[in-house]
């Protein structure tokens, strides 16, 4: 592995720690830290078992848009949040282009050793809160999963702001988000816990129960936010299911969105400018 930093990052959370803490996972544990079953922990999981998961969401995924007739072109899909390419391999049976991006420099090197499918899938490092590496309309689907749940939401929103720019008009975004905690027995506990103890204290105690300091830390954004802030940017939800991908002490959803057309946009712009008047 190259060009992987060791150093343990201080608070503030920014890009460039969730940055550090990815490439931590790379280098420790990259394919428990994509999908994180208890018994993989500590390199059980195999590639061939990991990327076996991927065909099978993808192939979810797809008969879910076909059941709900929602169609889409079959030629360029972004994976947001590839890691190791688990995803980005399995969109590779069904476009003619898949393309994984992320924001570690390890998981992306991983994913281009272990690539399959040669050109048709291009694996890109993106360290910045923007997706200026693409032109508008690039894409004809974007999939995200299990990515948003674990970055704050003010770089959340900021992502679906560009996926909706790099989405083509008649594009699908499909991505997973958690919207809620779910309250259980010691739940208030570790949140106090959890936001009393400084991070770099976390890290040491993670570094010396797991031999990796990495820190997954989880990120809600409630629905009704969510719901406003995608048509306020001119997105329009198709569809939102409930989505078992998070961990199970919280609420996740699957949304699909598409972009609004230019005079939907112009009707939802009268709508809030009632609400405000």
């Amino acid at each position: 592995m190259v060009g992987i930093d060791k150093k343990i990052p201080q608070e503030p959370e920014s890009l460039s720690e969730i940055k550090a803490n990815w490439e931590e996972f790379a280098r420790s544990d990259p394919l428990w830290s994509i999908l994180p079953l208890p018994e993989k922990k500590g390199n059980r999981w195999s590639i061939d078992e990991l990327f076996k998961t991927g065909e099978t969401e993808i192939d979810g995924v797809i008969d879910y848009l076909r059941a709900k007739k929602i169609r889409f072109n079959p030629e360029k899909v972004l994976d947001f949040g590839c890691g190791v390419g688990r995803l980005t391999q399995a969109f590779a049976r069904h476009f003619e282009k898949s393309i994984g991006l992320d924001i570690s420099a390890g998981m992306i090197e991983l994913a281009n050793r272990y690539n399959r499918f040669g050109t048709k899938c291009q694996y890109l490092v993106n360290t910045t809160n923007d997706l200026k590496i693409f032109d508008r309309d690039t894409f004809d689907m974007i999939y995200s999963n299990i990515v948003f749940q674990h970055i704050p939401p003010v770089f959340t929103r900021a992502y679906l702001k560009e996926f909706l720019r790099v989405i083509k008009p008649q594009g699908i975004i499909v991505f997973q988000v958690a919207v809620e905690e779910i309250p259980f027995a010691g739940t208030r506990l570790r949140n106090i816990m959890k936001n009393a103890v400084p991070k770099a204290l976390r890290r040491i105690y993670k570094k010396i129960k797991y031999g990796s300091w990495a820190i997954k830390d989880m990120y809600c954004m409630p629905q009704h936010e969510l719901d406003g802030f995608i048509t306020a940017n001119g997105g329009k939800i198709v569809d939102a299911v409930e989505d078992r991908s998070t961990m199970p002490r919280y609420r996740g959803l699957r949304y699909c969105v598409k972009r609004q057309h230019s005079g939907e946009e112009g009707m939802q712009g009268c709508r809030d400018a009632r609400k405000q008047g």
